[in-house]
């Protein structure tokens, strides 16, 4: 079986958006980790992209995750979002991670603290990001305090909505997926019909395509040459990820 897969940072692709309000029992169960980070992200967001054992450092990696003194060996999970601009970024850390000491160093490398004693919110120059630990979350955001809505179950999740549950349906084995990324925003135009796509890569098995037309059954590929290629191709949603733009 392969080893945990590298997403370069320029194809990290960022996606999810920002809250509703209300909160309901989960569509999805937290059956697998990607499910269990549908927990934690808002209910409306349209992209998704979730990375299992992400590594470090790679050209998005937070400066806050090594001034708290978090390496990838504390990580299981990364899921990370962002809609009209809008980023939403969720790390779930692993269970044996001492959050008063990472509290600790952020407070000694200067990072003010505020907000409540449980969940402590921290700042830097260009971020703000707070720490979950009854969750074993770290969690960043454009609107944070929304985002802690979510994690809190004050807020439907995008397990409540169960927005992707049709592209989950045909992701395959979800529990060796070392990389995912799913939208329900498509550009459309030209006469194409493409409603919702994702991308699933597991360790140990082909690369995997779920295209979710208008209208019939969802389509699957499995004929890329290469995961690199696959990744790239969905970042631009290109051929088979997105509909041509009209007149192109």
């Amino acid at each position: 079986m392969m080893g945990p897969m590298r997403i370069p940072g320029r194809l990290s692709l960022v996606l999810v958006l920002l809250g509703s309000s209300g909160s309901g029992c989960a569509l999805l169960d937290g059956s697998s980790r990607l499910e269990e980070a549908l927990e934690y992200l808002p209910a409306d967001a349209t992209t998704v992209t979730f990375a299992d054992h992400p590594t470090d450092p790679t050209d998005d990696w937070p400066a806050f995750l090594t001034d708290a003194g978090i390496d990838a060996d504390d990580l299981e999970w990364e899921a990370t979002g962002t809609r009209n601009g809008r980023l939403a970024r969720v790390w779930k850390t692993t269970d044996d991670l001492d959050f008063d000491t990472v509290a600790a160093d952020l407070v000694d490398t200067g990072h003010p603290r505020s907000g409540a004693d449980d969940r402590p919110v921290f700042t830097t120059d260009t971020a703000s990001f707070a720490l979950v630990p009854d969750e074993h979350l770290v969690v960043s955001g454009d609107d944070l305090a929304t985002l802690l809505d979510v994690v809190t179950d004050d807020t439907d999740s995008l397990a409540d909505a169960g927005s992707f549950a049709d592209l989950l349906d045909h992701s395959g084995d979800q529990d060796g997926l070392e990389y995912a990324a799913l939208t329900l925003a498509v550009a459309s135009g030209g006469g194409c019909d493409l409603a919702a796509a994702a991308l699933f890569v597991p360790g140990d098995a082909p690369v995997r395509a779920v295209l979710l037309p208008e209208e019939g059954e969802p389509q699957v590929e499995e004929d890329f040459a290469d995961r690199a290629t696959a990744i790239e191709a969905f970042a631009q949603r290109t051929d088979p990820f997105g509909c041509p733009t009209p007149g192109a």
